[in-house]
C-alpha cells in the first residue's frame, strides 16, 4: 500500500509540483501509445478518462503498473517514464527544467 511522501519533497520540488517548474507535455496520441521518457515527471492530469503506464522512481511510495485516471484528476508521483494510450488525453508534468 502507498504511503504519503508529502513530507519528503524539498521547498523546491514542491514549488516545481504546483507551478509544473519543468514544463508539461499535451498527450493526445493517435495510432499507438505515445511513450515519454525523456524527464523526470511528477504529475498526469487527464484531460478525458486516460489509461497511463507509469515506471516509479520511487517504489517504496508509488508502485509501477498501469492506472485509469478519470477525467479531470491530477494524480501526482515520481515517475521515469509515461505511457499514454492510444486515444488517450493527458497533460504529463515534468519534475525540473531542463534548460
Amino acid at each position: 500500500m502507498a504511503k504519503s511522501n508529502l513530507h519528503r519533497y524539498s521547498v523546491q520540488e514542491a514549488l516545481n509540483i504546483q507551478t509544473a517548474g519543468g514544463g508539461a507535455d499535451i498527450c493526445a496520441p493517435s495510432g499507438s501509445d505515445l511513450t515519454l521518457s525523456a524527464h523526470s515527471y511528477c504529475a498526469i492530469t487527464a484531460l478525458i478518462e486516460t489509461v497511463a503506464t507509469v515506471t516509479s522512481t520511487d517504489t517504496d511510495i508509488w508502485d509501477s503498473g498501469a492506472m485509469t485516471i478519470p477525467a479531470g484528476t491530477t494524480v501526482y508521483g515520481s515517475w521515469s517514464q509515461v505511457v499514454i494510450a492510444d486515444g488517450d488525453k493527458a497533460v504529463v508534468y515534468r519534475k525540473e527544467s531542463t534548460d
